[in-house]
């Protein structure tokens, strides 16, 4: 079975059979870890080592991201436990960002500061942890990182988890920034449109092939024009702890797209923009500087029954 495939699929299952699904993976790559990296350093700006954090652990703000019976069964050692829902805010039907002020409110009640220093993970690749980076990225939080591989490298590395519930942190009142970096970050519909009549910018696809290729028998399916195919679980390395593949195959792969050139403009877009963000992340850990999710995605431009899509592998 392809790795995007395994992927795929553990996501989209319910929770329980996602746990032990986990379970059986993890046990499975603990055989094929035993002679794992252990250095200290960062792996790039965005991602951070399970070495690092165990010897910075009493610095930092660990957030995870893994589900709620994930979380139960075992996390790290005085880690907070986020629900993804809460990063969502419904909006005309559709799954969206809230924006500043609803973000800074939804870390007042966690308790975070702007000056804290936060590492997020999850157990499944930082899948949803990418999606709060987004988020405290566009806010501008000055210290925020992601656990390269997440719980899954963290326990085959043999370090410590727990059971045990920390102590709620005190209800903080993190400021709304005056100046924030959304529309630096974040693509919308009409940006879409223009990225189709320019070659220059590259729309990048982060769901799975079928989805991109979509079917002929429904009236709306596929991707939108010149929009190039790369499932945000490539640029995972399974085999490895789920940290993220090497640089070097990553930027070999968006090469062979036509995604070469650093200062690119790329928009990643998913399905309602959970997937893209993991991809968002990738670009940025490799160095890609202009690069914004499309919030809407498909959920809202596949509504949209003016706008184009074109079904099959073909741009």
């Amino acid at each position: 079975m392809r790795t995007s495939s395994v992927i795929s699929t553990t996501c989209n299952l319910r929770s329980p059979v996602r746990f032990f699904l986990l379970a059986f993976m993890l046990a499975g790559l603990f055989f094929n870890q035993v002679q794992a990296n252990t250095e200290t350093t960062a792996t790039s700006n965005v991602f951070v080592s399970s070495d690092w954090v165990g010897k910075n652990q009493d610095k930092l703000v660990l957030i995870d991201l893994s589900s709620q019976q994930a979380y139960q069964k075992y996390h790290l050692p005085n880690a907070l436990w986020v629900n993804y829902d809460w990063l969502i805010r419904p909006q005309n039907g559709l799954a969206l960002s809230g924006g500043p002020k609803y973000m800074a409110m939804v870390l007042s009640q966690l308790g975070i500061k702007p000056e804290d220093h936060i590492v997020l993970y999850d157990d499944i690749g930082n899948l949803n942890a990418s999606r709060l980076y987004w988020e405290l990225k566009k806010i501008n939080h000055a210290q925020v990182n992601m656990m390269d591989g997440g719980i899954v490298d963290w326990i085959l590395q043999g370090k410590p988890v727990t059971q045990s519930i920390p102590k709620r942190l005190p209800i903080s009142h993190y400021p709304i920034p005056e100046q924030d970096s959304t529309d630096r970050l974040t693509a919308d519909k009409k940006e879409i449109q223009a990225a189709i009549e320019n070659a220059n910018i590259a729309l990048l696809d982060a769901r799975s092939e079928p989805e991109y290729i979509g079917d002929r028998k429904q009236k709306r399916t596929g991707h939108i024009p010149t929009a190039v195919w790369f499932d945000w679980s490539q640029a995972l390395d399974v085999n490895n702890g789920y940290k993220q593949a090497s640089q070097e195959s990553l930027l070999k792969q968006l090469n062979t797209l036509g995604i070469s050139t650093k200062q690119q403009p790329i928009i990643v877009y998913c399905n309602s923009g959970h997937r893209a963000s993991r991809s968002m992340a990738m670009l940025e850990s490799l160095g890609y500087t202009n690069v914004k999710l499309y919030d809407g995605s498909m959920q809202e431009y596949g509504i949209d029954k003016s706008l184009p899509l074109t079904v099959g592998k073909t741009p």
